[in-house]
């Protein structure tokens, strides 16, 4: 899947980068081409104790966008967050189209 990613304060490892590629993989079945998809990863340094991740997941399917943010304490458990609420956003949304079929 193809997508836009942007980072704030913060590298990401291979290992990281291979678990939102497998992600986002996993997501692209449950909505049809064409749609366009931006990721977000951010280190939030406002917090002052322990480490704060951001993982923004946004898509946009013609005039709909699915968007999930989660915060988590390291990239990968932030990843999964995001990647469970927007499946779980996709399935409700197709679901609905379902119904009304």
């Amino acid at each position: 899947m193809k997508y836009s990613l942007r980072t704030e304060h913060i590298e990401l490892t291979n290992q990281d980068r291979e678990k939102l590629e497998d992600c986002l993989n996993r997501l692209e079945k449950h909505i049809e081409p064409p749609f366009v998809t931006d990721v977000t990863i951010a280190h939030d340094t406002h917090h002052t104790h322990g480490s704060v991740i951001r993982c923004v997941i946004m898509i946009e399917h013609g005039k709909k966008v699915y968007r999930a943010e989660r915060s988590e304490d390291t990239v990968q458990n932030a990843i999964d967050a995001a990647y469970a609420a927007l499946k779980s956003e996709l399935s409700d949304a197709h679901d609905r189209r379902k119904d009304h079929n």
